[in-house]
């Protein structure tokens, strides 16, 4: 129809329908469970065991933890999101 709505106040459906939002909603959960537990014991056993502080591993854990805050931060967000459609915390979120 030509009528673009807000992102912000109604679900974006006529961009996918919403199958494809609860898609990636439940791709998202997935990551969120996957992520977190391999990124934790990355951090765990890289702090627990002397042999692996090298300077390799300490970019690693830099990645592991940056991932771990993305997870957090990032695919919660955009879980929250999709199951609703639209972006539902405003234009400040």
């Amino acid at each position: 129809t030509g009528v673009v709505r807000s992102p912000f106040d109604y679900p974006q459906y006529y961009l996918a329908e919403p199958w494809k939002y609860s898609v990636l909603a439940a791709y998202m959960f997935m990551l969120i469970l996957l992520g977190l537990p391999i990124n934790f014991m990355t951090l765990y056993v890289t702090i627990q065991h002397k042999k692996l502080r090298t300077p390799l591993n300490y970019i690693l854990l830099n990645l592991a933890f940056a991932n771990h805050f993305m997870i957090l931060c990032g695919f919660t967000v955009t879980l929250y999101t999709s199951l609703h459609g639209y972006f539902i915390f405003g234009q400040t979120g």
